[in-house]
């Protein structure tokens, strides 16, 4: 039996969805409360992320923060102002200056062996310099090189007095401040020269280098002693005591002792 409550044709739904409910969601005194606090806290992280930015932009430009003051130390035989110049510091931002390439510019001196560049707030930059010391003289031919305890041929023309020579054999000359000779030849030699007086009480006389037999040295007993690299040196040392015990230290003057290969040593 047909609805008779409402007209033919016309759909329910009609009704339905033209009774809207129009109006605003009511919220109670604690809500209003919460909602107004992450408001103002908004409000308060956008204005001192504002301030911040300003003060950094004003920080940066500020001849405050700039660098007017380069204090060196520990150049003792360096250039302070060619040290200075180098880093290329002065009016730079103490918040932006790149140090690292300052430092990395210093150390290429041939005399720099390290650097370190600090700020110091609010106008200063200080450059701390660790200079290479003279080691030794590496003698090629007529050639005389200064050189420190890794090798590093030093810009120095009159080397001090009591330095041991090591004489190169088989090479050219022509080398410049900065190059590096054979390191383990200078490390060998230092070795030796405190090992040798201790454990054997012998004085080394002259150090020969090669690339062909190492190192060699004299001794004051009149023999020479033929090590080659630092391998394995504490081994080569208690064989070389072995031998002096058994031929006797005088009958060993005016031969070579060879060493370089382990437990067969040479005696000429």
């Amino acid at each position: 039996m047909p609805d008779r409550s409402r007209p033919v044709g016309t759909p329910f739904s009609r009704h339905k969805s033209s009774r809207r409910v129009r109006g605003e969601v009511l919220l109670d005194d604690r809500t209003k409360r919460r909602l107004s606090r992450i408001r103002w806290r908004r409000i308060g992280l956008g204005l001192m992320l504002t301030a911040f930015a300003a003060g950094a932009i004003t920080l940066y430009v500020s001849p405050v923060a700039r660098v007017h003051n380069v204090e060196v130390t520990g150049a003792n035989g360096l250039s302070t102002a060619e040290i200075e110049d180098l880093a290329g510091l002065e009016g730079e931002s103490l918040l932006t200056m790149n140090g690292q390439a300052a430092a990395e510019r210093i150390r290429a001196l041939p005399m720099v062996k390290d650097v370190a560049i600090t700020r110091s707030w609010p106008q200063t930059v200080r450059i701390s310099i660790v200079e290479r010391t003279a080691w030794a003289v590496w003698q090629v031919g007529a050639a005389s090189y200064v050189v420190d305890d890794t090798g590093v041929i030093l810009p120095l023309q009159a080397p001090p007095e009591g330095l041991p020579t090591i004489v190169v054999a088989g090479a050219e000359g022509g080398l410049e401040p900065g190059d590096i000779v054979d390191p383990d030849a200078v490390a060998l030699t230092r070795l030796l020269r405190e090992q040798v007086p201790a454990q054997l009480a012998l004085n080394v006389g002259t150090f020969e280098w090669s690339a062909q037999s190492g190192l060699t040295l004299t001794t004051d007993a009149g023999y020479r002693v033929v090590l080659g690299d630092s391998q394995n040196m504490e081994y080569k040392l208690a064989v070389w005591r072995q031998v002096e015990g058994q031929l006797g230290r005088e009958s060993m003057s005016g031969h070579v002792l060879d060493l370089r290969f382990g437990d067969r040593p040479s005696f000429q």
